[in-house]
């Protein structure tokens, strides 16, 4: 059915309830060695021992990724989720779901990509120590989510601008602020008063990503698109925004942002909202079942005699006239591979090993598809005399689809209310390959 979600500001129950709920009780946020960067209990304290029992299933895998990202132990549940070389790690017991301690792992790197920029790492971590405390403060109070919007925590806590930091040692200031900001107390918190711009201008970003299985008959047997509208909001005063998309009886499964009148949205099928300022994830939704692909891939790959017969084609499926760029097939071959005779007319190929050394793979890169011929690698890969591989490789691939939306869905109509300009409007389109599998 329908499933609705949101996220922002919560309100704290109270009483028996609050005691006996047991939501997010701590947070240790590790470096790739272990090492605890971050320690913060919200209820009871939890050794630091959770970490070595942590550490210890980590070192039990080959690839830190494949981790499972829930771990028993006897007496808790540890809950992870790593980024880069950072991993979050809380420990529950069975009453919280896990699933809502991940989602607060994301919505925490979520605004520390916001403070400190895409590249996250430990060395940032330590760098910011006391602003990245400071904002633990304000998104958890109690264990339960509080102030998740960032344009609110913006307002409380100064990023760390060179401007913040000059003043910050001159002055002798703090980068929180002593009251709370105006517009925390009002029925639209997440958009500040008096908000003015030279330019007025709204733009959406309609990004999709395509998880699928291709079979080796060019048949579809799994396929799942997630999309998400994403805005960039640079508009004066305190516009009222409807937003129509073309076909909403695609939006089932969504999460929207705050600012969405839900009601609305669930008797019409329209966005309307107060939108906050600057850039942020207006809705997300997923579809599950056939959909358009922007490219085909045809493999066909063969062993006989300790040898590898390769010959892949690729090209553009879309009857528009639009760019299909930064497209790249991996394909894993066994660790035995010796060698490997690989030709393209487009591109460049190079063969790597993977970190692990569990097998080794051949990267065709393609910076854009070209429409007056068909890409095509072929060759051979050779093995040792008698070693014939038990199994056919999978691609993976990798691609992105500019202007270009697998689910067909568009925006309609765009009305900005209560002011006073005519704003300047903008779509831009996106498609891009997420798990995308091919079977030879």
């Amino acid at each position: 059915g329908q499933i609705l979600r949101r996220w922002g500001t919560h309100v704290l129950p109270s009483g028996d309830r609050c005691r006996s709920l047991k939501m997010f009780p701590n947070l240790f946020i590790l470096n790739s060695t272990g090492e605890v960067l971050i320690e913060k209990h919200w209820e009871g304290k939890v050794p630091r021992k959770v970490v070595d029992a942590f550490m210890e299933q980590q070192v039990k895998q080959d690839r830190k990724v494949d981790v499972v990202p829930i771990i028993e132990t006897p007496k808790l549940f540890l809950v992870h989720t790593r980024r880069s070389d950072i991993v979050l790690l809380t420990t529950i017991n069975k009453e919280t779901p896990p699933l809502f301690v991940i989602e607060i792992h994301n919505k925490i790197m979520q605004i520390m990509y916001h403070y400190f920029g895409p590249a996250v790492s430990s060395r940032t971590i330590r760098d910011h120590f006391t602003l990245i405390y400071h904002l633990l403060d304000e998104m958890v109070d109690g264990g339960f989510p509080f102030t998740t919007d960032i344009n609110q925590l913006q307002a409380m806590i100064q990023p760390p601008t060179i401007v913040n930091k000059v003043m910050a040692t001159f002055a002798n200031s703090d980068s929180v602020k002593k009251a709370l900001p105006e517009g925390m107390l009002t029925k639209i918190p997440w958009r500040r008063t008096g908000v003015k711009y030279h330019s007025n201008e709204i733009c959406f970003d309609l990004l999709e990503e395509i998880n699928c299985i291709i079979e080796r008959n060019s048949n579809t047997s799994v396929c799942e698109v997630k999309g998400s509208v994403v805005c960039t909001c640079r508009l004066s005063g305190m516009p009222d925004i409807t937003l129509t998309v073309t076909h909403p009886s695609l939006i089932q499964d969504a999460v929207l942002h705050r600012c969405v009148r839900i009601n609305r949205f669930r008797r019409e099928r329209v966005v309307s909202f107060v939108p906050p300022d600057g850039r942020f994830t207006l809705l997300t939704y997923f579809l599950r079942g056939p959909c358009q692909m922007p490219i085909f891939v045809r493999p066909n790959i063969t062993y006989t005699n300790g040898t590898g017969n390769v010959n892949i084609s690729l090209g553009s499926k879309m009857r528009e006239q639009k760019p299909v760029e930064d497209v790249k097939i991996i394909i894993p071959f066994p660790k035995e591979m010796l060698s490997s005779n690989l030709t393209t007319n487009v591109g460049s190929v190079t063969t790597v090993e993977t970190a692990t050394g569990a097998h080794r793979e051949v990267h065709w890169n393609v910076p854009r598809l070209p429409r007056e011929k068909t890409p095509v690698l072929e060759g051979s890969v050779l093995f040792p005399t008698g070693f014939k591989p038990t199994y056919r490789p999978t691609l993976i691939v990798q691609f992105n689809a500019k202007m270009w939306n697998t689910s067909g869905l568009a925006v309609d109509g765009l009305n900005v209310t209560d002011v006073k300009y005519k704003p300047f409007r903008g779509v831009r389109m996106a498609t891009r390959a997420g798990k995308f599998h091919v079977r030879c």
